[in-house]
């Protein structure tokens, strides 16, 4: 069952990935500064939440496997 889950974070953390990358590129096509900046973090924060799930799941499934 925890295989199950740590398998289900990596893809979680992909789909948050790749569903934002293109709001970080996109962001500086706006004239404002101030939605440049809002755009760009409201993009780039879940990019980044993201790849911490990607690392930290795919680190405890790594181990896991090694273990056994």
């Amino acid at each position: 069952m925890v295989y199950i889950l740590l398998i289900f974070g990596i893809i979680v953390g992909l789909y948050a990935i790749f569903n934002n990358i293109g709001g970080v590129f996109s962001a500086f096509q706006y004239q404002d500064e101030t939605l440049v900046v809002g755009k760009f973090l409201q993009s780039l924060l879940p990019v980044i939440a993201g790849a911490i799930i990607v690392w930290i799941s795919a680190l405890n499934l790594y181990d896991m496997l090694k273990k056994k």
